[in-house]
């Protein structure tokens, strides 16, 4: 007998998987200390707020625009961001992390990317939304992958993780968009699908751009050697 499990435990089993992968790859090169009890405090925290608004469907109006809830994802990121560079402890973290920590947070997205691709084919999603969304998600994840081993052997990483970080950060972006002005009327805004678009998904488009800055300091202080 096949056991189904529906959309939204799918979701929460994959968010507390972020968060557990996201706690390993922080702690893997030195122990985090105290500081782990912040970090899982306040990803918890975060995961256990967006279930109860999304459960009870009181996060936004059913009916919020598409425009409107765009701007609400961009708040979230803007949020997160904050939240990133405000509290010291954990600023420190994540502006510590090298190359291949922030490639490898990347990883994880294979599996969210799995899950989209299962919901296109059970109807969870549209077809052709779930569908493109799955295969752009695990090649996001996949590149990450690839751009970590690379750094990790010193093969062709700058170009590798310039692509990976590109690629991965085009992919929340047109989700992000087409989820909102495209989509939002036939899955409306409490989908299972906001479980990926307000806690991961902000983490990684940070984990993007830090590593871009990184590429872009190490750019400037190649070029100041050489003058």
């Amino acid at each position: 007998m096949l056991i189904s499990i529906s959309p939204v435990w799918a979701m929460i089993g994959l968010d507390t998987m972020m968060i557990i992968y996201s706690f390993w790859i922080l702690s893997y090169s030195k122990p985090l200390g105290s500081k782990k009890f912040i970090v899982l405090g306040v990803l918890a925290a975060w995961l256990l707020v967006l279930h109860l608004g999304l459960s009870n469907q009181v996060l936004f109006d059913n009916d919020i625009s598409g425009i409107a809830f765009l701007m609400v994802i961009f708040a979230g990121v803007g949020a997160v961001g904050a939240l990133l560079f405000i509290i010291p402890a954990i600023r420190k973290l994540v502006v510590g992390m090298d190359q291949r920590q922030l490639m490898l947070m990347q990883g994880i997205r294979v599996f969210f990317g799995a899950v989209f691709l299962m919901w296109a084919s059970t109807g969870d999603l549209p077809q052709a939304f779930g569908t493109l969304d799955g295969f752009t998600h695990i090649g996001a994840g996949f590149f990450g992958l690839i751009a970590a081993f690379s750094v990790a052997t010193g093969v062709q990483e700058r170009r590798r993780v310039w692509f990976a970080n590109l690629f991965g950060l085009t992919d929340i972006l047109v989700v992000a968009s087409t989820l909102a002005l495209v989509l939002l009327p036939q899955i409306g805004p409490h989908h299972p699908m906001m479980y990926a678009v307000f806690l991961p998904a902000p983490l990684w488009l940070w984990f993007h751009v830090i590593s871009i800055w990184k590429l872009l300091c190490e750019t400037d202080r190649a070029n100041a050697n050489q003058v």
